[in-house]
């Protein structure tokens, strides 16, 4: 089994301190379908926790760069690698004679407490953005600053390095690390731990726990070179310091580009063949055959035609009768043939979900989705057949569809996934009791398809740039893409276009986001 284990900062989270929700979404499918995953942080669980709230996390985790081993799911920690009594003495008498300031975390009455002395101004960043933490802990002196059980210091932008290095050595009981801060270019952090919690120790007291045969590991910072040096394998990601590049096995995406999951993906789900049509032109003469064929079954079966008619004619359209409802696993499949799955999903793709997790894992999966693009609708009285009124409509909002994706964004840009919308020319018949048009209860209806306008299939990000309209400025706005798309709810649209990676988020105009296209 193999245990991948990943730094957070510049690693797993982008530059914002936060996990894109498309890696939330692919690290908790691959964890649902049996990955080992977890990290190892220098943070500490009040600041880990919730950036990684949404990740289901199975696995223990290292915090503080290995000073601690937590179990979420329990609320314990299973391993505390502290200092002896006499290493902290010596860093206490170091740090009052070389008067320096650095923020030193201990246990106080069964709490952990980030203690800092007052006026330090090499912490004003630090303390400023955590000015609601509880743990943080105000004093007024050096007793006080080392009051309690301490485990760790950290030094910003330190005065005597040179001095720290002779002191904090394995041969006085200490582990160090010394590294440019992800997110503050001018300062530099020099953390000091038991030389029993290094990220090194860490990964392999995991290893241990887990009983996992291979460690993986990935990294950006100084900090992470340990791990790196005991792990099977290891990978940088590729915004990494030069000597962090140099250490690992390989170079891997940015912490922007998700670079860390879409690895672990490649690496543990394998891609299927899929061969796409050349176009987008349906067959005819297979459309209208397939239609006679569900329009022949259901008449067979339960005589009065509905809506299931439109999922039928596809299903036939798409595979022959005898691949149809085929088994996969725990799950039926509409129909399954040389390219794979196919599901016909006319409305609430929620329920697809558990099977794509399981289906995408087996084989290609193309979901169809009926588009209604041109109805003919027409009353009918159903005593004499005879058409009371009609009308036609032509379909051109998308929102309906951009909500179903919605439910299912956690899979869109898997590569074993297909979305062909199936957009259908229908007739509509509604049926009254006479000319008057009076409704009843189980007032039948019907809905025939009688031409396949066009497919669109979307594979990838490059497929998805088609619901770009033409004239959107460089830089737009939610309202300049509205207008735009008239018939359609920009917001979904956007949250789906955002998700697949065809905008992004480029800055503000007043309180207004601006998008570009990513192309």
């Amino acid at each position: 089994m193999t245990l991948y284990i990943s730094d957070l900062d510049g690693t797993l989270l982008n530059s914002s301190k936060k996990i894109k929700p498309r890696s939330v979404d692919m690290l908790n499918d691959m964890i649902y379908n049996g990955v080992m995953f977890t990290y190892c942080t220098a943070r500490r669980i009040n600041s880990s926790g919730p950036i990684m709230k949404d990740v289901n996390i199975q696995l223990p985790v290292a915090l503080m760069n290995g000073v601690f081993i937590y179990d979420s799911k329990k609320n314990e920690y299973l391993r505390k690698n502290f200092p002896s009594a006499s290493s902290v003495e010596m860093l206490r008498e170091a740090v009052i004679r070389l008067n320096e300031r650095p923020m030193i975390h201990s246990v106080i009455n069964d709490e952990i407490r980030n203690s800092y002395l007052v006026g330090s101004k090499n912490l004003n960043s630090y303390v400023e953005e955590r000015k609601n933490d509880k743990s943080m802990r105000p004093v007024e002196s050096y007793e006080e600053l080392f009051k309690g059980e301490v485990f760790y210091a950290v030094f910003i932008n330190p005065v005597n390095k040179d001095e720290l290095d002779k002191i904090f050595i394995p041969e006085n009981g200490f582990s160090h690390t010394y590294y440019k801060d992800v997110y503050h270019d001018d300062e530099y952090w020099y953390e000091v731990y038991s030389v029993t919690a290094s990220k090194a120790n860490a990964v392999m007291q995991l290893k241990e726990i887990t009983g996992a045969d291979e460690i993986v590991c990935f990294g950006d910072s100084d900090n992470d070179l340990p791990m790196f040096s005991v792990a099977d394998r290891s990978y940088a990601v590729e915004n990494a310091a030069p000597e962090v590049k140099n250490a690992a096995d390989g170079v891997i995406a940015s912490n922007e580009e998700m670079g860390v999951p879409l690895f672990i993906e490649k690496e543990v789900f394998e891609r299927f063949d899929y061969n796409r049509p050349e176009n987008d032109i349906p067959d005819e003469k297979r459309f209208t055959a397939a239609v006679e064929k569900a329009l022949a079954r259901e008449r067979s079966t339960i005589g009065t035609l509905n809506e299931k008619t439109i999922h039928n004619a596809l299903k036939c359209y798409y595979c022959d009768e005898i691949s149809h409802e085929a088994r996969i696993g725990d799950f039926y499949a509409d129909a399954a043939g040389e390219n794979g799955i196919i599901e016909i999903q006319t409305a609430n793709f929620l329920k697809l979900n558990k099977k794509l997790s399981k289906m995408l894992r087996v084989c290609h999966v193309t979901v169809v989705y009926p588009f209604e693009k041109l109805v003919h609708n027409f009353s009918v009285n159903e005593q004499t057949g005879e058409v009371i009124s009609s009308s036609n409509k032509t379909n051109n909002s998308y929102s309906k569809f951009f909500l179903e994706l919605y439910r299912i964004k956690a899979f869109l840009t898997n590569p074993n996934l297909t979305i062909c919308m199936a957009q259908l020319e229908i007739n509509k018949k509604t049926y009254y009791k006479d000319n008057r048009r009076i409704r009843y209860k189980g007032i039948p209806r019907e809905k025939i398809p009688v031409r396949y306008i066009k497919e669109i299939r979307l594979d990838n990000k490059e497929d998805y740039m088609q619901f770009i309209p033409d004239g959107l400025p460089e830089q737009f706005t939610k309202k300049d893409l509205g207008k735009l798309c008239r018939t359609t709810d920009p917001s979904i649209m956007l949250e789906i276009l955002e998700y697949v990676g065809v905008v992004k988020r480029v800055g503000k105009k007043g309180n207004a986001i601006l998008y570009s296209t990513d192309k």
